[in-house]
């Protein structure tokens, strides 16, 4: 529950029930100017626009859910819900969020260079309406950091255009050059794709279908998994030469799951030792997922449903996610030994370095409304910049 050194008797009333949240603007004003200065460093926006945006980034956080009322109730003002609410639907309405600055903005913010990709979507169905959003991460100790992300109109999978388009818009602004890999599921698999990976001269690392053919050696046209069928529970095998799936020579490692389903994945890279440890890198754009849904921010608890809205959404949330990490990295930096993260049975760690990060962020937040410390809030915005002129502003 979050009062401010202001909160008038009726105030506290209407915020015990749920109602509203209120905060001092006296208190927050000058140091969410600090906030709005370090995104408009990367973002092209009106002064009143990076306000509201570094209100809903603040709100999300703290409410822990992207419903617009419940963002509403937690904006870092005195104005009524109902305001801030109607506020939030100008913003991703009538808003330009350049797609590319944002991907700057998170791309510098973790120091990123060269890298692996990643591509996976996420849907879910409200009402009558299909969400499908594809998006591309990058895979990075552990998680997968949101960069680009595109809506699709329809249920089902995403087209080779949508795939390409999609990772050309990281060319585009940093360069194939920066691309050491591109991981995918067994959804994203084609001819045309794979042809595309080799008139770009771009690396993957994707699970395939298990019936996807091959020639066996004795020139038949076999399914591959009929290759693997001597393969044995937690072995990894290799074959030993290489394969054209979908017109495209590539090498195939195989294991079982633990359902004894195949994992075979295919790679362009011939001089990957280990596909299979590569591709397994792919599960951490699934970890993304959850925080953005029920781990973290309840991206299904929206409401909205215009894919352009979605989208605006899906930035913010990417920006709430990337403090919240990089505030668990700084937390288990400065004492690795204050959360204990045993693995559990799966060999994952008990507790995530976002939702550290998460749970510091929203704790702090709750410090800094019944205290008036700046220096709370200094050690908050110190989590989402790197620059050096920080220390003169708060």
């Amino acid at each position: 529950m979050l009062f401010s050194l202001h909160t008038t008797k009726k105030q506290k009333s209407l915020i015990k029930q749920g109602i509203i949240v209120i905060f001092s603007t006296n208190s927050t004003m000058p140091n969410l100017i600090r906030l709005e200065t370090i995104l408009a460093q990367k973002l092209t926006l009106h002064k009143a626009k990076i306000n509201c945006l570094s209100q809903m980034i603040i709100a999300l956080i703290t409410a822990q859910s992207s419903n617009l009322k419940k963002i509403a109730r937690h904006f870092t003002c005195a104005t009524p819900s109902e305001s801030n609410y109607r506020r939030i639907q100008r913003f991703l309405a009538h808003t330009e969020l350049d797609e590319h600055q944002v991907a700057s903005l998170i791309y510098n913010l973790f120091g990123l260079d060269k890298v692996t990709l990643t591509i996976d979507r996420t849907n879910w169905k409200w009402g009558k309406s299909n969400i499908n959003i594809f998006m591309l991460a990058v895979v990075h100790q552990g998680i997968a950091i949101p960069l680009y992300w595109t809506m699709l109109d329809k249920r089902g999978n995403s087209s080779t255009l949508e795939r390409t388009e999609l990772i050309e818009k990281f060319i585009h602004n940093f360069g194939k050059d920066k691309i050491i890999k591109i991981l995918a599921d067994r959804e994203f698999v084609g001819q045309a794709w794979f042809n595309w990976f080799t008139t770009e001269n771009l690396k993957f690392a994707i699970r395939i279908k298990k019936d996807s053919k091959v020639f066996n050696s004795q020139g038949e046209s076999v399914q591959i998994h009929t290759l693997f069928h001597n393969l044995s529970q937690q072995e990894t095998y290799h074959h030993d030469r290489p394969l054209i799936v979908d017109k495209c020579p590539v090498k195939v490692s195989a294991k079982l799951d633990s359902d004894n389903d195949y994992v075979i994945v295919a790679t362009n890279d011939f001089d990957d030792i280990d596909s299979m440890a590569t591709y397994a890198k792919r599960w951490q754009i699934e970890t993304l997922f959850s925080c953005f849904k029920g781990r973290g921010f309840n991206l299904e608890d929206t409401h909205l449903t215009i894919q352009e809205r979605v989208s605006k959404l899906v930035a913010i949330t990417a920006l709430a996610f990337c403090w919240a990490y990089q505030a668990g990295l700084a937390i288990l930096s400065e004492n690795p030994n204050h959360y204990k993260r045993r693995p559990k049975a799966n060999g994952r760690p008990q507790a995530s370095i976002f939702a550290i990060g998460l749970d510091w962020l929203i704790d702090s937040f709750r410090k800094f409304m019944m205290s008036n410390d700046y220096a709370i809030f200094r050690q908050l915005l110190r989590c989402l910049t790197t620059d050096e002129y920080l220390p003169n502003l708060v």
